[in-house]
């Protein structure tokens, strides 16, 4: 099973995903503070979201760029595999709030 759920880490993500567009914020929940934000316009069809980044606290070079990544919804949990904007790989478990 995937181990990495970070409950133990005080920095947190929140993505939200509503009519077609994302957006992520990450933060501390011990010190408050923030870390980041980025988002845009996404797509989903047949195990395959994309997101096309149009803004991007921490580096605004990666506006533009087009993320694809694999998914499954398992339970509650959404899975989805791919590259992150610097281009590493990444497995990533978001929980529904």
């Amino acid at each position: 099973g995937q181990e990495r759920r970070g409950e133990e880490n005080s920095r947190k993500t929140l993505k939200l995903l509503m009519d077609n567009t994302f957006q992520w914020v990450a933060y501390d929940t011990e010190s408050f503070r923030f870390s980041g934000t980025g988002g845009g316009s996404y797509t989903s069809l047949d195990g395959i979201y994309t997101e096309h980044i149009e803004f991007f606290s921490k580096d605004d070079t990666r506006v533009g760029a087009q993320l694809n990544f694999n998914y499954n919804i398992k339970g509650k949990d959404w899975h989805h595999t791919g590259k992150n904007s610097k281009g590493e790989p990444m497995y990533e478990i978001w929980s529904k709030r």
